[in-house]
């Protein structure tokens, strides 16, 4: 059986170009940064640096690349329901 260690929390990260400050909270219902820039019904985050930069570099705007870290809050942040 496999060794898992639940007491080691993960870290989730998000790539943009946005200026964020500590405690501001990354919501649903803003355009998109990818593609038509239509509103979205989720926030991508990931467990992987590499991903977040990615998400970064691909960010619409002119602003700078930024990776966040990032914790998950709100029901069922898990599941697309």
């Amino acid at each position: 059986m496999p060794f898992t260690d639940n007491t080691i929390p993960k870290r989730f990260y998000h790539g943009t170009r946005a200026d964020l400050n500590p405690g501001d909270l990354i919501e649903v219902g803003y355009n998109s940064n990818f593609g038509t820039g239509k509103p979205l019904s989720w926030v991508y985050l990931t467990g992987t640096l590499d991903a977040a930069i990615w998400g970064a570099e691909l960010a619409a705007g002119d602003g700078r690349e930024r990776i966040y870290i990032v914790e998950p809050t709100g029901r069922s942040w898990m599941s697309p329901t």
